[in-house]
């Protein structure tokens, strides 16, 4: 009876442990599972965009366009049995930016952090790698871009003012990546190479702004892991030999005074807009619905709770749901104090400046003597000094920009002094014509919740609405992005003549991009808001069948055996274009390129349009048949 009772005492003992066994395996399994979903989650995933607010997280999703959500759409989607890729060309919007004016706490926003990605880390090695004995050789030469880091400087205050971020760099990393997939093979690693030292390679052309430029050297990368040698656009809106036009004024205070009407007629909002500039900024020198959208955008985007006035002060990046796979910049680069690098890059950049100023004209002795004495013997290492030249430069250049019109020199001195970061952390904004005191302190406590978010952004998308109809607005798109058509289609006839350059890369603005939209004739709100590291891309083929008839024939190709296509952030929109809505489009259905099983229509626009576009149509609205008259008639009328 014992011996019966210790057996069955010991056969309890292994089911005990059997169990007990099971139950560890069956924890960490499932550990390692929700471990798993966690990781997952942790590029997508934000604390204060949680899946449950989904209108908030949608917003989120439209508004920042993080790197994960930017995929290939209908890129190269056509049917390659017939038509052979000839040439591509690209118009980008930079990557994630810092905000573009200075936010109460901002210096305290988390600009610095992002999702781990292998991607990233590969082109940071690839930079630190090309820098170890010196300059990367795409910044060593002499030129505009002499000295510009290639990355997001790691700097004591996180959210560098207008400055691009981490972020930013792996978005436009992401779009390099689409379009080698999309191109790559098609164009030939020849015909891609964007270093300049091929003959048949591509162009890169980028704003004077370390944002566009670094955000053209991520893409390159992206593109064709290597390097770009960028060219300098004189202009946000690439305008090149057609910039000086004085009907831009008048029609930007017809706009302006349009849109400040429209705010007027929505108090509530307008009321909204003026609580949150208070929360906001240290002073309300820029306030509208615009600028208060901007700064929002640098709380969204980077994983910042919304700020209230009594906590501005005592603002810390929170850990999210990416904790332990998130990290500070700071920690991966080498540091370097931010006032000493500026400088070094000012100093390095001194003889260009030099080289542009000139006070032997109106313009000069104007801008000299509201802005100071310039002395030509090279000054200290003095950041005031480096930065009244600096100032003092970019206010030339902009005179020269816009001709006549632009003559209130007093109050262009106020908001240059006000904001400190010129010419590479210069405004995409108009500057205003009103110069105020900063916000006084709020004794009302206020915060900022994710429905008066909403109700900003909502508010904002019918204004865009209204701004897409604006025949103003319109008139304004064509005279700005005529220089960058004009381009466009000279390389397009390029690609079509000499066979080159076949990749044609400019590192624009959203300004850039609302322009070409409004003179392309797109009429979407949606096409209007343009996200970060947004891309429009034109597309050049021509038949494959040609290529006989060329051999035996002899005759040369043609601008009518070409055709192009339009594709805006993955989205086809040839069909919608002004010049492109006629029966001689060719339409095709053809295969998604990512999902088989989905099938979609797809259009080819003839390339005579553009170019008649260009040279015949563009103007008609204006009644003449050319750039010059159309700023000077129109300048000068009284309908505006």
């Amino acid at each position: 009876m014992m011996k019966f009772s210790f057996q069955h005492r010991a056969f309890y003992c292994y089911l005990g442990m059997s169990v007990w066994i099971f139950f560890l395996i069956t924890v960490v399994y499932k550990y390692m599972s929700v471990g798993e979903e966690t990781v997952a989650l942790k590029v997508t995933q934000n604390e204060y965009v949680s899946k449950t607010d989904s209108k908030y997280r949608k917003l989120f999703l439209r508004a920042c366009n993080p790197p994960d959500s930017i995929v290939r759409g209908s890129e190269a989607a056509v049917d390659t049995d017939t038509w052979l890729l000839q040439g591509v060309l690209v118009v980008t919007r930079h990557g994630d930016r810092g905000p573009l004016t200075h936010l109460r706490g901002g210096d305290k926003l988390p600009c610095d952090m992002v999702p781990v990605s292998p991607m990233l880390k590969s082109y940071e090695e690839f930079v630190l790698n090309a820098s170890a004995s010196g300059r990367a050789w795409w910044v060593a030469g002499p030129g505009p871009f002499h000295n510009f880091p290639s990355l997001p400087r790691a700097t004591a205050t996180h959210c560098a003012l207008g400055q691009l971020t981490p972020t930013g760099v792996l978005q436009m990393i992401t779009v390099g990546n689409i379009l080698r997939e999309a191109y790559g093979d098609k164009l030939g690693s020849e015909y891609m190479d964007l270093t300049g030292k091929r003959e048949t390679g591509g162009l890169v052309l980028s704003t004077r702004y370390r944002r566009t430029f670094q955000s053209a050297q991520a893409l390159a990368w992206g593109a064709t892991r290597a390097a770009g040698a960028a060219r300098e656009a004189h202009s946000v809106a690439f305008c090149f030999r057609h910039c000086a036009c004085a009907a831009l004024h008048k029609l930007d205070k017809k706009i302006s005074l349009q849109a400040k009407s429209r705010l007027e007629s929505h108090p509530a909002v307008k009321e909204l807009i003026n609580k949150l500039s208070k929360v906001l900024f240290e002073s309300q020198e820029y306030i509208d619905a615009d600028v208060v959208r901007d700064a929002l955008l640098a709380y969204m985007c980077h994983d910042a709770p919304l700020p209230c006035t009594e906590k501005l002060s005592r603002l810390k990046p929170k850990r999210s749901l990416a904790k332990g796979k998130r990290k500070l910049r700071s920690e991966s680069l080498p540091n370097r104090h931010l006032l000493d690098v500026d400088i070094d890059t000012l100093n390095m950049e001194l003889d260009y400046i030099n080289n542009q100023l000139d006070f032997n004209n109106e313009i000069g002795r104007k801008a000299r003597d509201i802005i100071g004495r310039y002395d030509k013997q090279k000054p200290p290492l003095d950041f005031d000094a480096q930065m009244e030249r600096e100032k003092l430069l970019y206010y030339q250049q902009r005179y020269m920009d816009n001709a006549d019109s632009y003559d209130d020199v007093v109050i262009v001195k106020k908001n240059l002094d006000a904001d400190f970061n010129f010419p590479n952390d210069a405004r995409e904004t108009d500057f205003d014509e009103d110069y105020k005191e900063p916000t006084p302190e709020s004794k009302e406590e206020f915060c900022i919740k994710k429905e008066h978010v909403m109700s900003v952004f909502a508010y904002l998308e019918w204004n865009y609405k209204q701004e897409v109809k604006n025949i103003h607005n319109r008139r304004r798109g064509l005279l700005i992005a005529y220089g960058l058509i004009h381009n466009i289609v000279q390389n397009m006839i390029r690609i079509i003549s000499e066979n080159k350059p076949k990749f044609v890369l400019y590192s624009g603005h959203d300004k850039t991009l609302q322009a070409l939209i409004l003179a392309l004739g797109l009429n979407s709100y949606q096409h209007y808001n343009i996200q970060y590291a947004s891309r429009m891309i034109f597309e050049v083929y021509r038949k494959k069948d040609l290529r006989d008839e060329f051999k035996f024939t002899k005759r040369k190709a043609v601008a009518q055996d070409f055709y192009f296509r339009v594709v805006y952030n993955g989205d086809d929109v040839t069909n919608k274009l002004s010049l492109c809505r006629s029966r001689q489009n060719i339409v095709m259905k053809v295969n998604d390129p990512i999902d088989d099983v989905k099938t979609y229509n797809t259009y080819l626009c003839p390339i005579e349009n553009i170019v008649r576009f260009i040279h015949d149509d563009f103007f008609s609205g204006f009644n003449v048949s050319n750039f010059k008259d159309a700023c000077a008639t129109y300048g000068s009328s009284k309908h505006v």
